[in-house]
């Protein structure tokens, strides 16, 4: 790994570890609380292509919503090439890009949010 992208990605994991793990966690617990399964993964960056669906780094917040058949994702992606953040919601039109250093608190809260009012209504 070149030091331009070890540095995308142990900044990527800073990020995670102080500003979007926390609002995560916090989602889950609410999840939780109101009957849904919820959880947090991680995987870690590759700069190989494998049988996993991204290079990586990813963290992805897993809803199973309670009566739904299947779970909804909604993964935060550091995109090494392109060196920002990628908020991907699974059925979402769009991934949303921010500069790395610009994603604070409230960003994390309302990327999740917005996503969980789509995913917890989402009736396939």
């Amino acid at each position: 790994m070149d030091r331009d992208t070890d540095l995308f990605v142990q900044a990527f994991w800073v990020k995670c570890r102080d500003v979007i793990r926390p609002e995560l966690d916090r989602a889950v617990d609410e999840l939780k609380g109101a009957g849904h399964d919820a959880s947090v993964s991680t995987q870690e960056y590759s700069p190989v292509a494998d049988q996993l669906p991204d290079i990586g780094p990813v963290l992805t917040l897993t809803v199973h919503p309670k009566g739904a058949p299947e779970g909804r994702t909604l993964q935060f992606h550091g995109d090494v090439a392109k060196g920002n953040l990628e908020i991907i919601g699974a059925g979402a039109k769009a991934a949303h890009r921010y500069e790395l250093a610009s994603v604070d608190e409230a960003v994390t809260k309302r990327e999740i949010a917005d996503w969980l009012a789509v995913a917890l209504n989402h009736h396939p």
